[in-house]
């Protein structure tokens, strides 16, 4: 076994993999970097020890850096048709990463939560699921805990496993500057991914190109539609349905986040997006306002710095209740 494994792996969580045959490995909703590089990571380490492997997300797949790994993953009931992987596999054992909630996983939470439970995640909110746990919210990103997983299981990271979790890592701690003084494991976890092949230059690369001028021009009508609470210190911004419809769908709201956290005295930013079934609410901090807290508030989780939530209200109803609340943060 590798003597240098970054974190300590519980040791039910090692002997859970090494006693079942074969898996589905679930991830959130509305997938990230960090889910899905932790899903195909895992996924792949586990079909080296000789297990049966199943990826499902229930989607969907709309961020730029996403799409490419699209095929690799059977949809949920939700989700529109789109080319997918396929598998009459039937798992023995569920693998959960990077959420800890049922309402996360989405219409296919209820089949994945009546196997044998494996929980993978950093996030501090979300119910305490049944089964064997993998969960510390100090760690900035899952892919993180995937790397120390797999060299638990006595492993070598191949190259294209370091490419996926390098992606998930930089881009859940925006290329480091997302980072606390105490994680600092997600610079020696960047080494070790380094080390065994992933390309810092090319993922950065992969992150910042390619972006059609529609993007660009939606940034743009949602930097003119932002409103400035609390002196300045709040920046409220919002995507209608109507917005979709003239500039297509993207995923670009980092660029976002770059751009109002950058203004001088702004400490919090919120995007809201308009949906068929309601609204979704992103936060972002600079300092130590509960971000997880907030979203909380609201029905949601995630970290201190970002997180999210969902309400099913109209966009014209909800905004007026959602500045009621930005503007009683302290």
């Amino acid at each position: 076994m590798p003597q240098d494994t970054l974190l300590e792996v519980p040791k039910e969580l090692i002997d859970f993999l090494l006693r079942h045959s074969s898996f589905v490995i679930a991830g959130h909703k509305e997938p990230d970097a960090d889910c899905l590089g932790t899903q195909l990571a895992l996924g792949s380490a586990l079909r080296r020890l000789g297990k049966e492997v199943l990826l499902v997300n229930a989607g969907p797949f709309e961020r730029h850096e996403i799409t490419p790994f699209e095929h690799y993953f059977l949809p949920g009931p939700e989700s529109p048709p789109r080319a997918t992987a396929s598998s009459d596999l039937v798992p023995e054992a569920a693998i959960i990463v990077d959420c800890s909630s049922a309402d996360r996983l989405g219409s296919m939470a209820e089949q994945i939560l009546n196997l044998p439970l494996a929980v993978v995640d950093h996030h501090a909110s979300g119910e305490r699921l049944q089964g064997v746990h993998f969960i510390l919210p100090e760690v900035p990103a899952a892919t993180i805990l995937a790397t120390a997983l797999i060299q638990g299981l006595g492993l070598e990271i191949t190259r294209e496993e370091a490419e996926w979790l390098f992606l998930g890592l930089v881009t859940d701690t925006g290329f480091f500057r997302f980072l606390a003084p105490h994680q600092h494991i997600a610079f020696t976890t960047a080494a070790k991914l380094a080390q065994r092949g992933a390309s810092p230059q090319g993922t950065d690369r992969f992150l910042s190109s390619g972006r059609s001028w529609e993007s660009r021009q939606l940034i743009a009508r949602l930097l003119q539609r932002s409103e400035r609470l609390l002196e300045g210190s709040v920046l409220l911004t919002y995507q209608t349905a109507g917005d979709e419809k003239e500039f297509g769908r993207h995923r670009d709201s980092d660029a976002l986040y770059r751009l109002l956290l950058a203004v001088e005295g702004v400490r919090v930013v919120v995007l809201v997006k308009e949906k068929p079934k309601g609204c979704a609410i992103s936060f972002r901090a600079t300092d130590s306002t509960d971000m997880g807290a907030l979203a909380a508030s609201f029905g949601g989780g995630g970290h201190q710095k970002a997180s999210g939530a969902f309400v099913a209200e109209p966009l014209n109803q909800f905004l007026p209740r959602l500045r009621q609340s930005l503007l009683g943060i302290a």
